[in-house]
């Protein structure tokens, strides 16, 4: 007798055995209802009695399936979750029966697979089952999935198993995650970042006949939300992206109908509404921006992952970048840009700085490189008198809360006789210098700017030493104004002045 006849036997002997069970139940049942039938009771009692035999049987009915054989639910389950979702799972533990809020079968330690390997493991796994059959187990369906306290383990080629659930075949049920994480690994089994699951949910949207996801996340320290939606018939990705805390809104239409993905994103970043263009092949991403005034461009390399854009900007405030609460603060805070895998150029260019009308031509780099954040190589002009340039310039977050900026500051005097009338400085108070270089700590968080080692034409001076060293205990303002207020100290020292201060 072959090995399948005895799987069969042993099904068929499993199921008679759960139906006689269920026989025997209601048999207890009818012959109690046999011998309340020969007691006479009063109208009131009768009402009483007969809605606690509906009450009783409507019970009885919704606890059958704990009468049902545990191995063969179990394989039931597999199997309908398996040709539904695209889901295939493995119980690790025993299965267990729960009425409330609805019939559900639940069990711990249970593993995710796909393609024959796991990828996850979760604590808590709940099989939701239409409750019209529960007489015959072999009418059991399966409806919706909740997966709590899931651990995810996924590699580049495990992609593919949420892009399943994304092409799930239309029903009426859903799958939900619910406080989960994805750990998002590389070849050498490292992890490159951690999705945080909040609550996630995927359906089909009968009404515009799509594949949903929704999603609340959080990477980084950044919570987000997000929603993928596959519409089958046009063949197009919808996806969009939300986050307060660095007040970014993506929105992004994809067509996957051919070999190079072309798409189109609306974004809306620190307040400023901007429409990108881009094209994916294998290995890389280009972009690019059709506004007139404020364009972006750049590319996204893959493997390994590298990213090279230009902002270019015909206006913009310095509150929108070095205050507290801006966008760069929150993503420093972040430690997105820490990331010992992610190396990237910025490179943003404002012809104008708004808050600040002597101030222009502001090009501001920004060096990503593993996990160590610089901006040597900015610069910033005042008029067309002087142009400040950072150097030597790291940025620099302790973990608790405290953000500084650690670099050396030169200024090139471009028409130093423009700037002495700037400042109805007296002609005979007026220095020939060509250049100033100063050492500083920037702290974001007190708005507090310390410097020394100040050279004048490359050459320090020990009184000047003194001077600043009692100027770094006053309290101070924003860093560009407390930079004109050095420059005041230091010509006004040089001219032996007496200080505003």
């Amino acid at each position: 007798m072959s090995k399948q006849n005895l799987f069969t036997k042993k099904l068929k002997k499993q199921f008679l055995s759960t139906n006689d069970s269920i026989e025997n139940y209601f048999n207890r049942i009818n012959l109690a209802f046999k011998n309340i039938k020969k007691t006479k009771l009063s109208e009131n009692n009768r009402l009483i009695l007969y809605i606690g035999i509906i009450v009783i049987l409507s019970v009885s009915y919704f606890l059958i399936p704990t009468f049902y054989n545990k191995n063969l639910i179990m394989f039931k389950m597999q199997n309908q979750v398996s040709k539904k979702y695209n889901i295939d799972i493995k119980f690790n533990d025993k299965i267990a029966y729960g009425l409330l809020p609805k019939p559900h079968f639940k069990s711990k330690n249970i593993s995710v697979l796909s393609e024959g390997k796991e990828i996850a493991n979760t604590d808590n796994l709940k099989i939701f089952i239409s409750s019209n059959q529960f007489f015959l187990i072999n009418e059991i369906e399966v409806k919706d999935l909740t997966f709590k306290n899931t651990d995810f383990k996924i590699y580049k080629q495990d992609y593919r198993f949420f892009q399943k659930l994304l092409k799930t075949a239309p029903n009426e049920n859903k799958i939900v995650i619910k406080n989960s994480n994805i750990f998002f690994k590389n070849e050498n089994d490292e992890v490159l970042f951690i999705n945080k699951i909040f609550n996630s949910k995927f359906y089909y949207d009968s009404n515009n006949l799509q594949n949903v996801f929704s999603s609340r996340n959080e990477i980084y320290n950044i919570p987000f939300k997000l929603i993928i939606k596959n519409d089958k018939f046009n063949k197009e990705i919808f996806i969009k992206f939300n986050s307060k805390k660095i007040r970014l809104n993506i929105e992004n239409i994809i067509n996957y109908d051919s070999i190079i993905k072309e798409g189109f994103l609306d974004i809306l970043f620190v307040n400023k509404n901007t429409s990108l263009n881009y094209k994916v092949n294998d290995d890389s991403m280009l972009f690019s921006s059709e506004n007139n005034k404020n364009k972006y461009n750049g590319k996204i390399f893959f493997k390994p992952f590298y990213l090279n854009a230009n902002f270019n900007y015909e206006g913009l405030s310095t509150k929108n970048l070095f205050n507290e609460d801006t966008i760069l603060i929150d993503l420093i805070k972040s430690e997105i840009l820490s990331n010992k895998n992610l190396n990237a150029n910025f490179d943003i260019n404002i012809k104008d700085i708004t808050n600040i009308s002597e101030l222009n031509d502001l090009n501001l780099y920004v060096g990503v490189e593993q996990g160590d954040i610089g901006f040597s190589n900015s610069n910033i002009m005042w008029k067309k008198n002087l142009k400040i340039s950072l150097s030597e310039s790291l940025l620099n977050y302790n973990g608790d809360d405290e953000i500084n900026l650690i670099g050396k500051i030169t200024i090139d005097f471009k028409d130093l006789d423009n700037f002495y009338q700037s400042f109805q400085v007296k002609k005979n108070y007026r220095k020939k210098i060509n250049q100033i270089q100063i050492d500083f700590i920037y702290n974001f968080n007190s708005k507090n700017f310390n410097f020394d080692n100040v050279k004048i034409d490359k050459v320090s001076n020990t009184e000047l030493e003194n001077y600043i060293s009692d100027f770094n205990k006053k309290e101070k303002e924003f860093l560009i104004k407390l930079l004109l207020k050095t420059l005041f100290i230091i010509f006004l020292h040089l001219m032996k002045g007496k200080s505003f201060f």
